[in-house]
């Protein structure tokens, strides 16, 4: 084991090994504090559920609730930055109540009864499209199965479906530090992703906005402040959970899949009963897998937290990936264990933040192992070659070659794809 004496986010080691040092912070700094930064670390679990959905401690977004290093390392000096509302930034950016209000705007299609609707489409095309990427006999298991997320949330963007390959990939890229822990978010992909959106909003609205996409057309015909937000300020809400439905559940399903692979007993139990079964069995690979690192707020006022005094203008970062191997809320829990009774979860996040697309994530991630395991009878990953993405943000399997030994067609038939190379 290394010997830790410190911990920094963005360093080479802590974004090789970033459990590691959740141990360390949990068992002897849960409230940890980089000068760096300003900023404090709150670790483990019960901390964290409870200080970050408690509304009344003055820890707002206000800045965004994520923050690359180069962000860090400009201090606020005691000033607390201003609610963010008056721009009209992004939901996650602006405090409570506007931004009850601005989410309100872009969650109609995250909610259960529309998620349910969405669910034939998706397992439909899941199921049709998988026949030719299983044929390939060899393939990245996280990118034929972000394919269809970004295919999902670029149907309820109302971007061409043909798009989505690029949408998944700018979004990947713009998160990833893998191979240089010196690298930042680069603005250029996000951009264009940006841009596409701002277009798509002009055409709605010139269009008369009618409902049909609910996504954009309830905040062109919404208001906020008393006024109607321009195209600028629409994109601003819809870039997060865009980027959000096309990173996590590929990342999340493809790694739970290996999980299994490694686990006989556990894969043949899921497989037992599908129906029952996959849905739990994402439950175990959001925590144990689950990509996002940690999110960011900002102190507004003085404050006792965990029995350390937090001035105004300094950052908290609430570390839900240690959260999520916290011992003292999850029996063995770097241990996966597909039954595992979970009756609490972080893993999209806690509070006023947490995760409006909880549900699309979790009937996304259900059936993709409902389809996979129902005609995928033999299957392995290639783990010399797997690679993951190093961030101090969304970390996963990118990459994840996944060889497919056997499977069934849509006729019933057992296939053997050729062995390539």
């Amino acid at each position: 084991m290394t010997l830790i004496d410190g911990f920094d986010p963005a360093s080479p080691e802590a974004l090789t090994n970033p459990l590691e040092y959740y141990r360390w912070l949990r068992d002897e700094h849960p409230m940890y504090y980089v000068e760096a930064y300003d900023m404090w670390f709150v670790s483990r679990f019960e901390d964290i559920w409870t200080t970050m959905g408690d509304s009344t401690l003055g820890l707002h977004g206000r800045e965004v609730t994520h923050m690359n290093t180069s962000q860090l390392v400009v201090h606020n000096h005691g000033a607390v930055p201003p609610d963010r509302a008056d721009q009209v930034a992004g939901f996650p950016s602006v405090d409570p109540p506007a931004q009850g209000t601005l989410r309100g705007l872009v969650n109609q299609p995250f909610r259960p009864g529309a998620v349910g609707r969405l669910e034939a489409w998706f397992r439909d095309m899941v199921r049709t499209e998988l026949q030719d990427v299983l044929a390939q006999g060899t393939f990245n298991l996280t990118d034929a199965l972000g394919q269809w997320a970004a295919r999902t949330m670029a149907r309820i963007a109302g971007i061409p479906p043909e798009t989505a390959p690029r949408i998944r990939e700018l979004i990947n890229d713009a998160s990833d530090q893998t191979g240089d822990p010196g690298h930042e978010f680069d603005p250029t992909g996000m951009g264009e992703i940006y841009q596409l959106l701002l277009g798509i909003v002009g055409e709605r609205r010139a269009a008369g906005a009618d409902g049909t996409l609910p996504f954009i057309d309830k905040a062109i015909s919404g208001m906020f402040g008393g006024r109607p937000l321009t195209d600028a300020q629409i994109v601003n809400q819809l870039m997060s959970p865009l980027a959000g439905g096309v990173e996590t559940v590929p990342k999340v399903a493809a790694h739970g899949l290996w999980e299994l692979s490694k686990r006989p007993d556990q894969l043949a139990a899921v497989r037992a009963d599908l129906a029952a079964n996959a849905g739990r069995a994402f439950e175990e690979a959001a925590r144990f897998c689950g990509p996002a690192q940690s999110f960011h707020r900002t102190v507004t006022e003085r404050v006792e937290v965990l029995g350390e005094t937090l001035e105004p203008g300094q950052r908290v970062a609430f570390v839900t990936a240690s959260a999520a191997r916290d011992p003292r809320e999850f029996a063995d829990p770097d241990e996966f264990r597909w039954d595992r009774e979970i009756t609490r979860t972080l893993a999209f996040g806690q509070g006023d933040h947490f995760c409006m697309g909880i549900h699309l994530a979790r009937m996304e991630g259900r059936v993709l192992l409902q389809e996979f395991l129902a005609v995928v009878e033999e299957f392995e990953i290639d783990e010399a070659n797997a690679r993951r993405t190093a961030s101090t943000f969304q970390q996963g399997w990118d990459h994840l070659p996944v060889v497919i030994r056997a499977y069934r067609d849509l006729g019933g038939r057992l296939v053997r794809p050729e062995p390539r190379g």
